[in-house]
């Protein structure tokens, strides 16, 4: 079963890695123009977190800070998705 913390974990990461795709020099222009197109959107850490404010009752809002863990974004060198 996934966990609130998972299913945020791989939202932010999904984010993140639309942000790898669409810097990535090295693969074809459609690829990096499709996760541009997704990424536009996608919702933000800024969107994560309002959903979880509207939700404040859940425990796993205090999660939702990246800066808490940053193994969420490990090998992102991009980082996370942020509004446009």
């Amino acid at each position: 079963m996934t966990t609130p913390d998972e299913r945020t974990r791989a939202l932010v990461q999904a984010g993140a890695f639309l942000k790898e795709l669409r810097a990535d020099r090295t693969l074809p222009e459609s690829i990096r123009t499709e996760a541009h197109r997704l990424l536009r959107h996608y919702p933000s850490i800024s969107d994560v977190r309002s959903i979880a404010v509207a939700i404040a009752d859940h425990p796993w809002l205090p999660l939702l800070s990246v800066e808490q863990d940053p193994d969420w974004l490990r090998g992102y060198r991009h980082g996370a998705h942020k509004d446009f």
